[in-house]
């Protein structure tokens, strides 16, 4: 190796060993901030205590401090410790139906004594406020949420923590909360349905011989909630004891709240149950349309059924999976089946419509009704009651029938220009110029074209289509589907709304 890379390699290896202390003494820091480490009273020199003046709260707090061990619960080997839990909630959050759980954020309150921290006389208040720091210098109950899913403390802008120490020896702890906490719901009576969520406190280490939970008085508090489906009222709030006992370990202390949650329906109302309602009756607006006329109803009947179907589709996207039936799966079903029925009415009129047998019966009725009709008319004795044109005494008929003849004769048909007479020859520039191809008497004047003319044209025209036979049957099924169906489905509405509401 060359003399000069020595002092190079050494100052690298130096440097590569700075960098190394400084990265562990960084990591270290942050633990420490993390970890939040306080140093108790317990673990200060005694050159460290005797450095607080006497007879200030500093000195009162080291000595009931100095000989304290949290490791060890009050009353050891003796009584269990009675712990008084309290509970104040902030907010309530709505309940996930898919995920099936619930947040609230809460104070937490428990309240112990521990003969150990009792004051001494020469300390003149009845209480002592101490720093949430030490609050890790004492002993304190295990207590878990049995039924919680997620939970964290809050931290700012200091550590949401009260402690208090009263003169007899009592802990208050209060702190805040916010946990997840799982409710499992019963939907069958969705969406007019109550739940029942629960909130477990359970001692996670210490059996019913060490420690025991138990409400204060008045255990939970709360300002008035509003939710945005669900009520909750202060006085459907239950309590309860739900001590657990677990093979091989014993029983466990534990005691629970339960929240009753009434739904409110009214979103679910204009949501949903009021556009199905709409879309059932528009399928049936199929039966006041004429049977043959497939290119209405069968968009009508098939934009129905798929309008429900996208309606449950959506509606199930929301809810959990489970294998129950709930109660608006009941009402999107039967809304389905009623436009799929009125779809399948018009296949059975369609059905009719296209029966050969059924049209050939038609049509010998039509033919019986006309024969019937024309010998009616055949039987009406002729009108007989005067010669006067219409029956009504006015002009006679011989001298009507001798004016026509005249007319007829005066209104010669003229050709050509020739057959004009000589002396009206003022007309002749008032003539159109296709004169020889217009009908026009001898005066210039137009005449009607009659007799055969009149024939030849309308054996021209083409005769119009003939109208399509419709049975008697298919015209009755749309008639008892006008009735069927609007009264079933209001049959099956005062079932429905008196079993859930």
């Amino acid at each position: 190796m060359a003399p000069g890379l020595r002092p190079v390699i050494v100052l690298l290896l130096l440097l590569c060993c700075w960098h190394l202390t400084t990265a562990k003494e960084g990591k270290s820091t942050k633990k420490g901030k993390k970890g939040k480490q306080v140093v108790c009273p317990a673990q200060l020199s005694p050159e460290d205590l005797a450095q607080v003046p006497a007879n200030t709260t500093s000195n009162i707090l080291n000595r009931l401090m100095v000989s304290y061990d949290p490791r060890i619960r009050p009353n050891f080997q003796g009584i269990p410790v009675e712990s008084r839990v309290n509970i104040f909630i902030n907010s309530f959050g709505s309940i996930q139906e898919t995920t099936m759980d619930y947040r609230v954020n809460i104070f937490l309150r428990q309240r112990w004594n521990d003969p150990r921290l009792r004051l001494p006389t020469d300390y003149k208040s009845e209480t002592l406020t101490i720093d949430p720091k030490m609050f890790q210098c004492l002993w304190k109950p295990d207590l878990f949420f049995a039924n919680e899913k997620n939970a964290n403390f809050h931290d700012v802008t200091q550590d949401n923590i009260l402690l208090f120490i009263f003169r007899n020896g009592d802990v208050l702890i209060s702190m805040r909360l916010s946990v997840t906490l799982s409710c499992p719901l019963d939907l069958t009576l969705f969406p007019m349905d109550t739940q029942l969520c629960k909130m477990q406190l359970e001692s996670f280490g210490y059996t019913t011989s060490d420690l025991v939970f138990m409400w204060q008085s008045d255990p939970v508090q709360m300002d008035e909630i509003a939710l945005p489906q669900f009520d909750i009222k202060q006085e459907d709030i239950k309590y309860g004891n739900c001590t657990k006992y677990y093979q091989g370990t014993g029983y466990y202390t534990c005691v629970e709240v339960i929240f009753t949650l009434r739904r409110q329906v009214g979103f679910y109302l204009m949501g949903v149950y009021a556009p199905t309602l709409l879309i059932v009756v528009l399928s049936w607006l199929s039966f006041w349309i004429n049977p043959d006329a497939s290119a209405a109803r069968v968009p009508l009947g098939i934009l129905s059924v798929l309008s429900l179907s996208s309606e449950s589709m959506s509606l199930a996207s929301e809810l959990p999976k489970v294998s129950y039936v709930k109660a608006i799966d009941i009402w999107l079903i039967a809304c389905l089946l009623f436009g799929f029925s009125s779809l399948v009415e018009y296949a059975v009129v369609q059905v009719i419509l296209n029966s050969p047998k059924l049209i050939e019966e038609e049509k010998a009725k039509m033919a019986t009704k006309e024969k019937a009709l024309k010998e009616k008319e055949g039987k009406k004795p002729p009108n007989t009651t005067n010669n006067t044109v219409n029956g009504t005494g006015g002009t006679p008929i011989h001298v009507n029938t001798l004016q026509q003849v005249v007319e007829t004769r005066c209104k010669k048909v003229c050709t050509s220009k020739s057959d004009l007479r000589s002396n009206d020859f003022s007309i002749v520039g008032s003539l159109p110029r296709d004169f020889e191809l217009s009908n026009f008497d001898c005066y210039g004047k137009p005449v009607e074209v009659s007799g055969a003319l009149k024939s030849q044209s309308k054996a021209s025209k083409k005769p119009p289509p003939p109208k399509p036979v419709i049975p008697a049957a298919a015209k009755r099924i749309d008639l008892y589907a006008r009735a069927l169906f609007p009264f079933s489905f209001l049959f099956f509405n005062v079932v429905y709304w008196s079993v859930y509401l």
